[in-house]
């Protein structure tokens, strides 16, 4: 009865013992699928990374480009007023020239 107690435990525990390596078999599989996934990851990342920094790049220069623009903008539309209000007042002058003598003008 000890002997054949002793040949159970012994057969539990080789069937143990396999499980064991299967299941340490499939993990090490887990651990080498995801260490290429974090790879991967890692590569995707690098060109997630360098593609913002291109992007910020860009925006940067675009936002230079347009703050030139504006500034540009806002001189031409100065210089512009300025000339309407001068033509505006030249006119102003010239009727007020011309009511007084019609003739002289003309």
């Amino acid at each position: 009865e000890y002997i054949e107690w002793c040949d159970d435990a012994s057969t539990n525990s080789k069937f143990a013992v396999e499980d064991a390596t299967k299941q340490q078999e499939k993990l090490e599989a887990k651990i080498g699928e995801l260490t290429s996934d974090i790879s991967v990851a890692d590569s995707k990342i690098g060109e997630l990374a360098g593609a913002i920094s291109t992007g910020e790049k860009e925006l940067s220069d675009a936002q230079l480009i347009r703050e030139k623009e504006t500034a540009d903008f806002a001189a031409g539309e100065k210089e512009l007023v300025d000339a309407v209000d001068t033509l505006g007042r030249a006119v102003g002058v010239l009727q007020k020239e011309m009511s007084k003598n019609p003739a002289a003008l003309a």
